[in-house]
């Protein structure tokens, strides 16, 4: 599994436009990383720069806010947790940030 606490947003940056997998225990949905960006630090964890990702799936998805099982055939496996920023008639985005 991905180790979250220290991959820096170049590792996802590489990954643009590549569909990650949510998986359910029914099945997949997937979503497309459309962002990834850096973000101001305030403050710095095992040096890692802060960043964001932003996800964008179907119009009419839905999912709460709460921690994901993914999956990219590039990066693997990894949880993350994702808040839905966003919906219109073309999209839903999801953001996760990472400290």
């Amino acid at each position: 599994m991905l180790d979250l606490a220290t991959v820096p947003c170049a590792q996802f940056a590489a990954c643009l436009n590549q569909d990650f997998e949510v998986v359910f225990s029914d099945g997949t949905l997937a979503l497309k990383l459309f962002e990834a960006r850096p973000l101001e630090a305030t403050h710095r964890l095992a040096g890692r720069e802060p960043f964001s990702l932003v996800f964008r799936g179907p119009a009419q998805l839905r999912l709460p806010q709460g921690i994901y099982k993914m999956s990219n055939a590039q990066l693997g496996e990894m949880e993350i947790f994702l808040v839905q920023i966003a919906a219109d008639k073309t999209s839903s985005s999801f953001e996760a940030v990472f400290n």
